[in-house]
């Protein structure tokens, strides 16, 4: 009997159901209905089930792999604490971002019982303890450990900060439950250490959404965990960049998502510096790496989209006079409209221009940054962050790119300062069909078949 693969990504406003034979590395049928809320989620998943098997005039008993992901109902909800803003928190958030998770808040330094009640009051699922290198400070992480062993047990505690505190930190949190001990972030000064956390992030995002009303009887019909859908468009990335054996790949690249409340930008490449007069200064950057920008997004984070884009007085005064008028308003009624759809040419206008700042702004604080220094000899550079000049490929996913009349012009970053290290003529690829969280689930188990979709169904623009 011939084998066919269901992914399915549970999103929090529609859930998107993709089939496929493997074999064939062919998509046979594609679905999407409205996730709901979380009673109805098995409901969702049969009815989509059913939609796609019917489509294909397939009967229940098919013989088929179901692989799944999931950002319904928010995400994954993380508040990441380190020692100093600049280092082991930086490291903290790059770890927990990198594990799909969303991060509600950073704290550094001392906790405070203010801190800890705020902290409560967000409910995330996870706190991210970090602090001090292996064999550096030890009084801080120990402090701040004091107060978090208050937290309520549904609220995860992932410990991954100096290793020599652990034997005393395992005194302090003795008898709390939902408490995880993994390596530390940044064992080194400048050195950052994710995969351990990342690992335990995905563990403890799994036990949380099994819980969640509505998951656990479809997480029945896997097979294998359910993942977080950053982490399945990492994957996806990550293939599209590396290929596999008998396929190549398409080199170093950056994802660009735009959402109703954040973009997410995935670099998928190490970006070292690459002339020998430039020189590397500060935490190391991750070879996957992904920023979450929660002020920059399409509906619900309208409003400070336009806060943020104030800042960039050149990019406000290349707009319109009609559109200037406007657009503070056009924000309010985004918010406080989520679902909007655009029906004038003015406000398709706005969408598009909207959707440009965000993408400029975001690539801009995810990309590495230069400084110039002169000596008697020679001029020199130091970089910190990213070096994406050299990154061939930019791949832009969400709705308000896919139905772009113009998604090209959406990568213009003629605004942005020239210190900022930004890809250079990159080759633009749009996901017109959704496929990246799918064929990041399907990639897993499939990954020739999975690149091959990829390759085939993305959409090059300026070939």
């Amino acid at each position: 009997m011939k084998k066919l693969v269901l992914l399915i990504d549970f999103g929090s406003t529609f859930t998107k159901l993709t089939l496929v034979d493997p074999n064939a590395m062919t998509i046979l049928h594609t679905t999407q209905l409205p996730t709901s809320n979380q009673a109805g989620l098995q409901l969702c998943y049969t009815e989509g089930k059913k939609a796609l098997l019917q489509a294909q005039k397939l009967s229940e008993q098919v013989n088929l792999e179901e692989y799944f992901c999931s950002s319904a109902w928010g995400g994954f909800k993380m508040i990441a604490i380190g020692l100093t803003k600049s280092l082991t928190l930086e490291a903290a958030k790059r770890a927990a971002l990198g594990a799909g998770s969303r991060i509600l808040q950073t704290y550094c330094y001392r906790l405070t019982p203010a801190q800890l009640k705020d902290i409560q009051q967000q409910k995330p699922d996870v706190v991210l303890l970090s602090g001090g290198s292996n064999g550096g400070n030890q009084e801080i992480i120990c402090h701040n450990a004091q107060l978090l062993a208050q937290l309520p047990p549904q609220i995860a505690l992932i410990v991954a900060g100096n290793e020599d505190t652990y034997g005393t930190l395992a005194s302090i949190l003795q008898g709390r439950k939902n408490t995880y001990f993994t390596e530390n972030v940044m064992p080194e000064v400048n050195k950052l250490n994710p995969i351990p956390v990342r690992k335990i992030a995905q563990e403890v995002f799994l036990e949380k959404i099994i819980h969640s009303k509505g998951i656990q009887q479809v997480a029945a019909h896997t097979n294998a965990p359910i993942i977080p859908t950053p982490t399945a468009v990492l994957a996806a990335a990550k293939l599209l960049k590396e290929g596999t054996k008998t396929i190549k790949g398409l080199g170093e690249l950056v994802v660009v998502d735009i959402g109703g409340a954040t973009t997410d930008i995935h670099s998928v490449g190490y970006g070292l510096p690459q002339a020998e007069n430039v020189f590397f200064e500060g935490l190391e950057e991750p070879y996957l790496k992904r920023t979450v920008e929660g002020d920059l997004g399409m509906r619900s984070s309208a409003v400070s989209l336009l806060e943020s884009l104030l800042e960039n007085s050149q990019q406000i005064q290349s707009l319109p006079a009609w559109k200037q008028s406007s657009l503070q308003e056009a924000c309010t009624y985004r918010r406080s409209h989520p679902n909007y759809v655009p029906q004038t040419q003015e406000e398709r206008q706005i969408d598009q221009f909207l959707a440009q700042s965000a993408t400029a702004i975001a690539l801009k604080r995810h990309a590495g940054k230069r400084r110039k220094e002169y000596t008697p000899n020679r001029t020199i550079y130091y970089q910190q962050g990213k070096d994406l000049q050299h990154f061939q490929t930019i791949i832009g996913t969400g709705g308000v790119i896919i139905h772009s009349p113009s998604p090209e012009d959406l990568f213009k970053s003629d605004s942005l300062s020239t210190d900022t290290l930004l890809p250079v003529a990159p080759q633009i690829i749009i996901d017109q069909d959704y496929l990246l969280s799918a064929m990041g689930l399907l990639s897993q188990h499939y990954p020739e078949a999975a690149l091959t979709i990829l390759k085939k169904k993305l959409c090059r623009l300026n070939t």
